[in-house]
């Protein structure tokens, strides 16, 4: 593997390192899991940590309000006492979208994703979350329509020259949703968060599934969650 290789350190504690120093420059990675397992909380970390050396990011929610994720992420860490003032200066970029518009109609969302152009380019992001697709399925009348609208996200995600990190919901690792629809084409990575029973207790696990440019540990990891962030033990 070239060393010449640019890629974005997330700096959450342990996940670089499973990608042999971070997600390669300009991927597109699906974030996907259960409810609950952290998949927003995670990107979220990792525009926080971007911020804080200077790098601009863009995240969009479909699912809640702008003050509703940055009072969710406070709640979660709380040792992240500067993310209203990064927010304030544009380092990160928070817009909140209500999916009912969205896709009201194919012209909409093609007004959509262009929006997503103009906000990642106000601060001049090399980071854009998308959280979650998981919101648009029920309101596309089939598969197909679901994936060519998510295609054409991906796309205009990838002509930005952005990494991104677009979250799905997925009860299991391996599902129709993650590799029949558009997991295995779509996306250059795919990184699975879940929990685990182990002796009666829950236990969180990321995996990386795919990672395209890169080599990545194959196990899947424990990890937990704390006010500091996360910490994927080794």
């Amino acid at each position: 593997m070239s060393n010449e290789l640019e890629r974005v350190n997330t700096g959450i504690n342990g996940l670089d390192e499973l990608i042999y120093g971070g997600i390669p420059k300009r991927n597109q990675v699906l974030i996907s899991g259960d409810a609950g397992t952290g998949k927003t909380l995670l990107c979220f970390e990792a525009l926080y940590r971007n911020a804080k050396i200077d790098i601009p990011s863009t995240f969009i929610t479909l699912e809640e309000s702008k003050s509703s994720l940055l009072e969710n992420a406070g709640g979660a860490f709380s040792t992240f006492d500067d993310v209203d003032e990064l927010v304030s200066k544009n380092t990160i970029g928070v817009y909140s979208y209500d999916i009912t518009e969205v896709l009201k109609s194919t012209e909409n969302w093609q007004k959509f994703v262009t929006q997503i152009a103009r906000n990642s380019k106000s601060n001049n992001s090399q980071i854009v979350v998308v959280d979650s697709i998981s919101s648009l399925r029920p309101y596309a009348d089939s598969d197909r329509i679901f994936t060519r609208s998510v295609a054409l996200l991906v796309q205009n995600l990838r002509n930005l020259g952005v990494t991104s990190f677009i979250t799905v919901e997925t009860p299991s690792l391996v599902s129709e949703e993650t590799t029949g629809l558009f997991g295995t084409f779509m996306f250059d990575g795919t990184i699975w968060l879940n929990k685990v029973n182990v002796s009666g207790s829950s236990q969180y696990v990321i995996s990386v599934v795919k990672m395209r440019r890169s080599d990545h540990v194959k196990s899947t990891m424990p990890f937990e969650i704390t006010t500091k962030g996360f910490n994927i033990f080794k």
